[in-house]
């Protein structure tokens, strides 16, 4: 174990140490402006896309990670609330309340990310098959359907109270 700490490059430490700090700010009431909401999950979707392996089976890998990315999507959809959502005084973004949820949704990006880069990394020939590369889709679609459906929630909420009176 303490191997694959060692052997951890700086860079992901770094990333993780940003992850941890957006992860822990989003526990208290934050800001999230319509083009954040807008911008974001293109961003990570364009991500997951790139990382994944399309050389073994790429209808088969990309069908995992669609269907991954729709599942991610509907599940962020029933467990990000919408209570406590209201439209900022300017009424170009929304005040979010506070949860851990961010947080966990960070880390666990992060983990499939550090997996499967470790895996890539000791077990070349085991990561590069076909179990392990849909795998990869699916976690990856999975995670980034969250971030997506987050976002879409919050833009469907902000665009209903755009609507309404202050």
């Amino acid at each position: 174990m303490l191997n694959i700490l060692q052997n951890t490059p700086l860079w992901v430490y770094a990333v993780f140490l940003l992850l941890c700090y957006f992860g822990v700010k989003a526990l208290s009431p934050t800001r999230e402006s319509k083009t954040s909401l807008l911008v974001i999950p293109p961003i990570w979707l364009g991500w997951s896309l790139y990382s994944l392996n399309l050389t073994l089976n790429p209808p088969l890998t990309m069908g995992c990670w669609l269907a991954a990315v729709m599942f991610g999507g509907v599940v962020a959809l029933m467990i990000f609330s919408r209570k406590g959502v209201e439209r900022d005084e300017a009424g170009t973004g929304l005040i979010v309340p506070g949860t851990i949820k961010t947080l966990a949704l960070y880390l666990l990006f992060f983990a499939i990310n550090y997996y499967f880069g470790y895996q890539a990394e000791v077990a070349p020939e085991h990561s590069a098959g076909l179990p392990m590369v849909l795998l990869k889709a699916c976690a990856s679609g999975f995670a980034s359907g969250l971030f997506c459906g987050r976002s879409l929630s919050f833009y469907q909420m902000f665009r209903s109270l755009k609507t309404a009176p202050l």
